[in-house]
Formats: C-alpha cells, structure tokens, sequence
C-alpha cells in the first residue's frame, strides 16, 4: 500500500524526469535552429563583396576637391603670413576658413610640399611659403 509520502515522492521523480526530457528537447530544437541561422548566414556572406574591395572604392572616393580646396587655402594662408606659421596656427585658419577638419598635419603638409616646393619647413612644426 502506498503511502501519501511515497506517492508525492514518486510524483516528484516523475515531474523532474519530464522536466529532463523537456530540457533535452529544447536543446535540440535550439541546436537544430541555431544551425539553420548559420547557414542562412553563411549563404548571406557569400552574396557580400569582399572587405579589401570595400576598403579601396572608400579610398579611391575620397573626395578630392576638398582636399585640393585645404592645400590652396593653406598654400595662400603662408603666402599672406611671409614670417610662417606653427603648425597649429596653419591647422586653426585652414579649419577655420574651409570649415574642414585635418586629421594628420604633418601627412597633409607633407602632401602640399611635394607638389608646392615653395612651401617649406624650416623648423619642426612650422611652416612658411618661400617664392623662388
């Protein structure tokens, strides 16, 4: 005969052996869904073009206007300052007149001495525009 005790017991291992196979199976639909979303993944990756082309169109759509539009600003800015301006005087005005941020002085300097020899660089961090 069974006891109240016995039977509560007996109801417990029942509910923690469904509660064990109701966790399997929800692992196994999980697993079995989570497999499906890498492949639709691994079949929207193959439709992305590669990363390297990505990063040479954003390289070749810098737009060079605005580049050309800071180099003559600067360019000009040194022929009106015949002393030469600091780096950061230079950086302020060309910022300031193109409304245009430069990230790296020292590479668009650089850029503007190669094809402007007029433009020198006595001293570290100063510019000034010396006619030939």
């Amino acid at each position: 005969m069974l006891t109240e005790r016995q039977a509560l017991q007996d109801r417990l291992e029942k509910i923690d052996k469904d509660e064990i196979t109701l966790i399997k199976e929800y692992q196994k639909q999980r697993n079995q869904i989570f497999e499906r979303l890498r492949e639709i993944d691994r079949e929207e990756y193959k439709n992305l073009p590669d990363l390297k082309q990505l990063a040479s169109l954003e390289i070749h759509q810098k737009s060079k206007p605005e580049r050309d539009i800071r180099k003559h600003v600067a360019v000009n800015i040194l022929k009106v300052n015949p002393d030469g301006l600091s780096a950061d005087e230079l950086r302020s005005k060309i910022e300031k007149e193109t409304n245009m941020q430069i990230l790296n002085m020292t590479n668009f300097m650089r850029s503007i001495m190669e094809k402007n020899p007029s433009v020198k660089k006595p001293r570290r961090g100063y510019y000034r525009f010396e006619e030939m």
